[in-house]
């Protein structure tokens, strides 16, 4: 285990927690649960990596990752932007990305890792778990057929566990950009209703005023001519 730190920002903690078991023994594993808490968990913490989801309450990831370039020691931190809604990180920053790596969700952990690896210019074998001590204890070797054969079956189980939790997290977050899409859209098409009623309604006054002042200047030419015709 090397002793570099990586936070994560994520609002969901299936997430977090998945990430977490990733990185266990690679890495030191900081968490926060939405941006303005990972930029506090950043400054105290001066984390060598950050990962950081793009939808998120309070500060999405562009808000979180604008405001951390603005102190000194979280100003060249290298960040991983995580999201399964690209097409809104480029409505926000235009593509090609400046100043962040981005990973598409979902992700194998093996493509995880070697993006941390990458931007920390770590070899993969220094962050190898290293072995546990037998503390003068001698045991007979395990079949290294059967361990190998268990060991990949097991890697394939928490693979797919893995991609699976980020499908139904995905899945979760374009529902609910497709239910804010149709509120926003009804939303519009309620504002263009009121602006029509508006609109009709100052035509209304203004013909109503119309109709008043001719009425009046009707009224005072009635009034004229009567006073005229008086002996």
């Amino acid at each position: 285990m090397t002793s570099k730190k990586v936070l994560v920002i994520d609002d969901s903690i299936m997430i977090r927690k998945m990430v977490k078991s990733i990185l266990a023994g690679k890495f030191e594993v900081l968490e926060a649960n939405d941006g303005k808490t990972g930029l506090e968990v950043a400054r105290r913490s001066s984390p060598d990596l950050i990962l950081l989801d793009f939808v998120m309450p309070k500060y999405n990831g562009y808000q979180t990752l604008q405001a951390m370039r603005r102190f000194d020691n979280l100003r060249d931190t290298p960040v991983i932007m995580i999201s399964g809604l690209k097409e809104q990180v480029a409505e926000h920053v235009p593509e090609p990305f400046v100043g962040f790596e981005f990973l598409e969700k979902p992700f194998e952990s093996e493509v995880l890792i070697e993006r941390i690896n990458n931007l920390l210019h770590l070899d993969e074998a220094a962050v190898e778990t290293a072995p546990v001590p037998s503390n003068g204890v001698t045991t007979a070797p395990a079949p290294v057929t059967a361990v190998v054969g268990d060991g990949k079956v097991i890697d394939k189980i928490s693979a797919m566990e893995n991609l699976l939790i980020q499908g139904i997290e995905n899945l979760i977050q374009r529902e609910v950009a497709m239910k804010v899409n149709e509120l926003l859209e009804l939303s519009r098409q309620q504002d263009a209703k009121i602006a029509s009623l508006e609109k009709q309604l100052a035509h209304l006054s203004e013909n109503q005023n119309k109709y008043l002042s001719f009425l009046v200047q009707g009224m005072k030419a009635l009034q004229t001519r009567l006073g005229a015709t008086k002996p």
